[in-house]
């Protein structure tokens, strides 16, 4: 008969770690599906922040964003960042004189 581990053991025997191990190799790992979601649906924040981008004709500044959508800053950086390398909207950034930066899309030819 096998031996019982206790609860309070903190080692186990090489004959249940084989076991395990053999437990573990059978089963095979299972891939989480990620539901993409709509990030163009209006109403939301991303939407709302693209629209802003979209509609300043000589960018809109971090701040604005910020006090616009009650956002703080690394967020905002944070979606900008995201929506740059999800949905390849090429937002560029320019800092101004003031220090700030600046957000807008490339001027389309």
């Amino acid at each position: 008969m096998p031996k019982k581990i206790s609860k309070t053991s903190k080692t186990i025997t090489k004959k249940v770690a084989k076991k395990v191990v053999a437990q573990v190799k059978e089963k095979p790992i299972q891939k989480l599906e990620v539901q993409k979601t709509d990030i163009n649906k209006s109403g939301t924040k991303n939407s709302q922040l693209i629209e802003m981008i979209k509609t300043a004709e000589d960018g809109i500044t971090l701040k604005q964003i910020c006090e616009n959508l009650k956002w703080q800053s690394h967020t905002a950086r944070s979606v900008i960042s995201r929506l740059n390398k999800n949905q390849n909207l090429g937002i560029i950034n320019d800092k101004i004189a003031g220090g700030d930066r600046v957000y807008k899309l490339p001027k389309k030819d």
